[in-house]
Order: C-alpha cells, then sequence, then structure tokens
C-alpha cells in the first residue's frame, strides 16, 4: 500500500509540475475559441483556407495574448499573427534556403559554417516590413537570426 501511496503521489507531482511548466513557456496551444472578429479578419484575405488555430502569450512578460492561424498557401507551411482586436500583426512563410538573400546566406556561412539551417522563414509585419528569420541550434538552444530584406544582418534573439 505504501508503494501505491508513493507511485501516486509521484504521478501527481509529476503531472502538475508539467502543467505549470508548459503555462511557463509561453507555447502556442491549439485554441478553437477563437474571437469572430479574428476568423472574420481571416476569412476576409484568406478565404479558401481552413486553419488550425493557436493562441499564445507574446510581447514583454507575456502580456499579449495573439492568435495564430497556421495553414498551406502556395505549397508553404505559412501563419497569420492576429491579436485580439482581429488586426493582422504579421504574416510568415517558409522559404527555400536559396530564396534567402545572398548577403544572409554568406553571413551565415561566414559567422555559423558547422551550423545546420534549421528553419528559414520571410516574415512580413502589420507595417509591410519584410524580415527573413533564420532558425539554428547552438548548444540545444534555438536561436532565430534576423536580416533585412537586401540580407543585412539585424540581430538574433532566442526563441
Amino acid at each position: 500500500m505504501k508503494i501505491v501511496n508513493t507511485t501516486l503521489c509521484l504521478v501527481f507531482l509529476l503531472f502538475f509540475g508539467s502543467l505549470t511548466q508548459a503555462q511557463k513557456s509561453g507555447n502556442s496551444k491549439v485554441d478553437s475559441n477563437i474571437p469572430l472578429v479574428v476568423s472574420e479578419s481571416f476569412n476576409g484575405m484568406y478565404s479558401e483556407k481552413d486553419p488550425v488555430w493557436f493562441s499564445r502569450y507574446k510581447g514583454e512578460g507575456d502580456q499579449t495574448l495573439v492568435y495564430i492561424a497556421k495553414f498551406i498557401f502556395d505549397k508553404r507551411y505559412c501563419q497569420a499573427i492576429y491579436g485580439i482586436n482581429g488586426n493582422q500583426i504579421a504574416f510568415a512563410a517558409t522559404v527555400d534556403y536559396k530564396e534567402l538573400p545572398e548577403a544572409a546566406r554568406m553571413y551565415m556561412k561566414q559567422n555559423y559554417p558547422t551550423f545546420a539551417i534549421a528553419d528559414a522563414v520571410l516574415v512580413t509585419d502589420s507595417d509591410k516590413e519584410v524580415t527573413y528569420e533564420i532558425g539554428i541550434y547552438i548548444d540545444a538552444e534555438y536561436v532565430i537570426q534576423v536580416f533585412s530584406r537586401d540580407g543585412t544582418f539585424i540581430k538574433n534573439t532566442k526563441a
């Protein structure tokens, strides 16, 4: 009986510990309760697409709730990110290595020659500013290198 109680206690602690960690990490979660204004905004732009919706807290201190529609558009994995008011914050689409600006490819070759590129994404924000984000793993940590439209290095950030 003591073994059963100990096992139940351990399972309980592990379960609630993982829930607490998931809440702190800011990871996206599948969400079927999307505000009408958000889904109408998406349907106005991508009416023929059937997205999978996620919600996530982002920004300074994870204070801002955003809704992310993930879908395939033009044979690319895409994300349309919306604020709670239905305004599109950003649109992101995967790109092939050959589609990256030459300057960005050269920067990656010079500064990270042994690191494989995990993801390459073209991001257009609400101001129509275009950036490229290249994701790599450094010491098992995902790091994003951000480049301008012409391939000039802007910054790196941890995901």
